[in-house]
């Protein structure tokens, strides 16, 4: 089984995830530091040895009919991608626009750096803008860039937008509040989950 059945933010909802930072092309200084893909469980042996195995199978020439075949078993309205990892190849993104347009009725979403990459950026595009996928930019305060002019919504941290229920104990998981796969136009906050946020602001990476 290559998907991931739920967490304790996605309740029961499968998501897909790769080994963190090496697969991440648009990662920032704050990725280095705070990426919470490099605390608690994903450190354990176990969770890097499952990414790494995602990771060799989304070179195999069957990947996409595996994980088709897997979302369909799971029967679940959307699928997260990526809780860690990320687009890190224009054949890796075609892959899921695959994916995704032979599975219409389930919606793809999460959020991604990789909207930074010149190399990726219209592929990711194509992704994002099928009807089934509600992809966001991933931000934060040290970015120079916009991803607004791009037409992406955004995921940031400690930023603007919407602050996300599960950060204010509002809900009990992702299936309870959906607002993250029903709006495409939505911008959502997070809060920093490791390090204080006055630390963050007056990083040296700011």
């Amino acid at each position: 089984m290559l998907i991931s059945r739920g967490n304790l933010k996605l309740g029961v909802l499968p998501s897909f995830s790769l080994p963190v930072i090496t697969t991440c092309p648009g990662k920032t200084p704050f990725c280095d530091r705070y990426c919470y893909g490099l605390k608690g469980n994903f450190i354990l042996q176990n969770v890097h040895d499952a990414n790494e195995r995602r990771l060799d199978a989304t070179l195999r020439s069957n990947f996409v009919e595996i994980i088709v075949r897997e979302v369909r078993q799971a029967k679940s309205p959307a699928f997260r991608l990526h809780v860690i990892g990320d687009f890190y190849s224009e054949e890796y993104i075609e892959k899921w626009i695959d994916i995704a347009e032979q599975l219409p009725i389930v919606i793809f979403f999460g959020s991604t750096r990789s909207w930074r990459c010149e190399f990726l950026a219209e592929t990711l595009k194509r992704f994002r803008d099928l009807a089934n996928v509600y992809m966001k930019a991933s931000v934060d305060l040290t970015d120079s860039l916009t991803p607004q002019g791009c037409g992406w919504s955004t995921w940031s941290v400690e930023g603007e937008g919407l602050t996300c229920p599960h950060d204010e104990g509002k809900v009990t998981n992702c299936l309870d509040c959906k607002r993250c796969w029903t709006r495409k136009e939505l911008n959502v906050n997070f809060r920093l989950r490791w390090g204080k946020t006055a630390e963050y602001i007056t990083s040296r990476f700011f």
